[in-house]
């Protein structure tokens, strides 16, 4: 797997920003739950990219940016992470979550995790 350097995003103005974190190419199914007017939907996707600070996901329905969804994310060799997340953008179904209320035990798994997917680049 490859990953990106902090230093290698551009927003889409076409300036160039440092990203907090490196971000790992992965493919991962996952389900975010969105509270709608009936309760929570469930929503299917596939995560794309990850750090420990967030990832990028493409799923089967629009959300809106700024909204605080739950991810339920199957990681390799480990119980499923339930993680909540905002929407920070979105393009089409191609969406950028930021974890959020991270618990230190979800925080170490997460960099363990990525720290695997660097050792297979």
């Amino acid at each position: 797997m490859t990953s990106s350097s902090p230093k290698s995003a551009r927003a889409k103005d076409g300036r160039d920003y440092q990203r907090r974190t490196p971000r790992y190419r992965t493919d991962l199914t996952l389900i975010v739950r969105v509270l709608a007017e009936g309760g929570y939907v469930r929503v299917h996707g596939r995560c794309t990219e990850i750090s420990d600070c967030g990832l990028g996901a493409v799923t089967s329905a629009e959300l809106n940016s700024g909204e605080i969804v739950s991810l339920e994310l199957p990681l390799p060799g480990g119980d499923d992470m339930d993680l909540r997340a905002v929407v920070r953008h979105r393009m089409g179904f191609l969406h950028g979550f930021e974890f959020i209320s991270l618990l230190p035990a979800q925080t170490e798994r997460l960099r363990e995790f990525c720290r695997s997917l660097s050792e297979d680049s």
